[in-house]
């Protein structure tokens, strides 16, 4: 009886030990991710010369002013000649957020439509697409960029919003191998049955098969969003005429570094950073549950 206690006691302690060094790691890891955020929305605060003199210290007299300026004060110009024009962060948010919108919407609707298709209907070649799609995902294609701009320039879409939405809504992303995954968990008897009461292959997906697979959808489409209000690389290559938010920070910093008006005004960039990503942080404070309970149902199945 005593060695059994013993035992138990042995058990529970190296658990608890197991527990606390878990928590303490990702606990470590977590102050890494938000000191940094927190150290950056402290020093937006501040003035030019007050952050130069002590950059770890307490702004005495918050400069909330700020933030008004970044979304005012700097500008990325675009253009040149007759065709200059300045954008201000009002209007990179702008930009950001129609082409977010929109590019969100088609790649999650093309996404669904390839990865329903691909798991529940029987075709020839089917895996060897799905290994294709997996393949593109893996493999960078940088090399392609050219051949890309090219043809964005030929069919008169490089430097237009629809043309950018038109390069992210392609349909064979991340959001199709999540969704692909996600559309396995459903029961193919809801469609069989919307069948036999006369209902078409449209209609089954429409009115049967894409309210239940609501949930994820949703998931895969606020993940779409995040990636697309960061990504820097395509529209700062084929939108230059419309810079976004992550092309307009770039620049701010630039102008911090070189600029003879704005050198040295890191608090004004601060606050800039902390500005665009604001909306991250709200969007997925919001619907983190729904982020987490349906990525678990998605991933690599086939």
């Amino acid at each position: 009886m005593v060695d059994r206690i013993i035992q138990k006691l042995k058990h529970n302690l190296k658990d608890t030990i197991i527990k606390a060094v878990i928590f303490v790691i990702f606990f470590s890891y977590a102050v890494s991710l938000i000191y940094p955020l927190f150290w950056i929305g402290l020093n937006s605060l501040k003035t030019k010369f007050e952050f130069l003199s002590d950059v770890f210290s307490l702004p005495k007299n918050p400069q909330w002013d700020n933030y008004t300026l970044a979304l005012v004060r700097f500008k990325v110009t675009v253009g040149a000649g007759d065709w200059a024009k300045e954008v201000n962060m009002l209007g990179m948010f702008l930009n950001s957020i129609i082409l977010t919108a929109g590019a969100t919407f088609g790649e999650i609707f093309f996404s669904a439509l390839a990865a329903y298709t691909v798991c529940f209907y029987r075709f020839p070649l089917r895996r060897a697409l799905y290994s294709i799609i997996i393949f593109t995902l893996v493999v960078p294609l940088v090399g392609t960029l050219p051949a890309m701009y090219k043809f964005m320039n030929d069919i008169g879409l490089i430097d237009t919003i629809p043309g950018v939405m038109f390069l992210y809504a392609n349909g064979i992303g991340f959001s199709f191998v999540l969704l692909y995954g996600s559309f396995q968990n459903l029961s193919w008897s809801y469609a069989e049955a919307a069948k036999v009461d006369g209902a078409g292959h449209f209609r089954t997906y429409f009115q049967i098969m894409m309210p239940l697979s609501l949930p994820f959808i949703t998931a895969a489409a606020i993940i779409a969003a995040i990636g697309f209000w960061n990504n820097y690389e395509t529209p700062a290559i084929f939108l230059q005429s419309y810079p976004t938010v992550s092309v307009g920070v770039n620049t701010i910093i630039i102008q911090v570094q070189r600029s003879s008006v704005d050198r040295n005004n890191y608090p004004l960039m601060f606050s800039s950073m902390i500005i665009t990503v604001i909306p991250i942080i709200i969007l997925f404070a919001a619907f983190q549950k729904t982020i987490m309970k349906n990525m678990v149902a998605g991933g690599l199945k086939g």
